[in-house]
């Protein structure tokens, strides 16, 4: 059925006008008079009387119209609906981000995110295993390092940077390295990827020379993410090369101390990533837009003084 003849029918009708339903719906009375008819061959039923002066609903008119006109008025309420819905962020937003960064840095943020769209429902996943967002159905990543795919769009976020640390009581019993080369002669935390097996070197550079320490080499422990090297760095285990992200809280808390912050460390880019697709929902480029004004993370160089103020 013609939804179009079907507005012409219940505007003639509420208005008994042809000419006014015509300015309503911007055509001609010649217009609206046709739609009607259209209607009425359609059903093979007649639906007005017309006259010069007026227009009648007959009989069976009478109660198509009271249908129509119920119909019409739900389709006007489910087209608001869909523009509200289209215009304001809501419905289920699956984020998925790695382990530490996800419990350190991530949570906290939702709960303003929430605040402020508080018709999306947030379900989070922590993983440091690669994901293909795509296929796993994730509607917005977290990933630490370049990523480029033409499936996906990247935009950076903040920066992380790897720092060395260890425990206070660990530094006054074993004292802190003073350069890189130091690091062979203390007990090492070393980390293993958790995708690729392989250890993770810990780089250092000065203005005059680089350094890559294999602590896999010699290291008595070994742990594949970073919650566990900080765990074993506030028992004391020894020193630990992690994100400074992860170990953010308890070097302001002065559980923790960075040492070798003299020597600079590699800078990886925090990345959010989201399907590449000309109709982005209101969800995710809600959270998108949130991300990159709001989760940032600059570098946290501490001292032994600046770790004292904090604690104290």
């Amino acid at each position: 059925m013609d939804l179009s003849a079907v507005e012409a029918f219940v505007r003639a009708t509420e208005s008994r006008s042809f000419t006014v339903a015509a300015r309503q719906m911007g055509l001609t009375a010649s217009g609206v008079s046709k739609a009607v008819t259209r209607l009425e061959t359609q059903t093979g039923v007649v639906l007005l009387q017309r006259s010069t002066r007026s227009l009648g609903l007959t009989a069976e008119g009478a109660a198509f119209f009271e249908r129509c006109r119920a119909i019409l008025a739900e389709l006007r309420e489910a087209e608001a609906t869909l523009l509200q819905s289209v215009q304001m962020p809501s419905g289920r937003l699956r984020v998925t981000a790695p382990i530490a960064f996800g419990r350190s840095i991530l949570l906290p943020a939702l709960i303003e995110f929430r605040r402020r769209y508080p018709a999306v429902v947030v379900e989070a996943s922590f993983s440091d295993a690669i994901q293909d967002i795509i296929e796993e159905g994730f509607d917005i990543a977290i990933r630490i390092g370049d990523v480029s795919s033409s499936r996906l769009v990247a935009r950076e976020i903040g920066a992380a940077h790897w720092i060395a640390c260890a425990s206070p009581a660990y530094l006054k019993a074993h004292g802190r390295p003073r350069s890189p080369d130091d690091l062979s002669a203390h007990d090492c935390v070393a980390q293993i990827s958790a995708n690729t097996r392989r250890y993770r070197d810990w780089y250092f550079t000065s203005s005059s020379r680089e350094w890559a320490i294999h602590t896999g080499a010699f290291a008595q422990q070994v742990f594949d993410h970073a919650d566990a090297l900080i765990d074993a760095a506030l028992a004391g285990a020894g020193i630990v090369y992690v994100h400074d992200y992860a170990a953010h809280d308890f070097l302001r808390a002065g559980r923790l101390e960075q040492v070798l912050q003299e020597y600079a460390t590699p800078r990886r880019g925090i990345q959010i990533l989201y399907p590449a697709t000309t109709q982005l929902s209101p969800k995710i480029r809600a959270f998108a837009d949130f991300a990159v004004a709001t989760i940032s993370h600059p570098k946290l160089c501490y001292t032994a003084d600046e770790e004292s103020d904090v604690a104290a």
